[in-house]
């Protein structure tokens, strides 16, 4: 038998338990809470009954803040450096660019993206020497709007 190295087998491992996340039925994840926070039982009981994640479950009742639906429905991961409507705008605009056949390089949107963070006071972590958004942010903004494409 072949024995496989230790990093392989947590990285295997890592790669697992990301893909096991957020897993539990949003609609059954809202009852708890209201549950919990109505005081109708307690959240030991609640996440044996309801077969949800207990630390999740705890994280999500002490979120006071916010109703249970919008509890349930936060997003796994880091926020957006841009707002969706700035970078809605964004999108927009290098489409609009295109569509006038003068197609944004990657370089231009990133540069774009950095502009609009600075005049629009929005906290970020862009690169203030080259005054562009880094690389990892535009692939991430290509993923999300894929009906844009850039030139090299």
């Amino acid at each position: 038998m072949k024995s496989v190295p230790c990093e392989l087998f947590l990285l295997g491992y890592i790669i697992l338990q990301m893909a096991q996340r957020k897993k539990w039925d949003p609609e059954r994840m809202k009852a708890v809470i209201e549950a919990i926070r109505n005081k109708e039982m307690g959240s030991y009981k609640a996440y044996r009954v309801f077969n949800v994640p207990q630390t999740t479950l705890q994280l999500h009742v002490k979120d006071r803040q916010k109703s249970s639906s919008e509890t349930v429905k936060t997003k796994l991961g880091r926020k957006q450096v841009l707002p969706c409507e700035v970078e809605n705008d964004l999108a927009e605009h290098c489409l609009l660019m295109g569509r006038k056949f003068f197609g944004l390089t990657m370089a231009d949107v990133m540069r774009l993206a950095y502009q609009l963070a600075v005049r629009n006071g929005i906290k970020n972590q862009f690169c203030k020497r080259t005054e562009k958004a880094r690389r990892k942010w535009l692939k991430n903004f290509l993923r999300r709007h894929p009906q844009i494409s850039v030139r090299r």
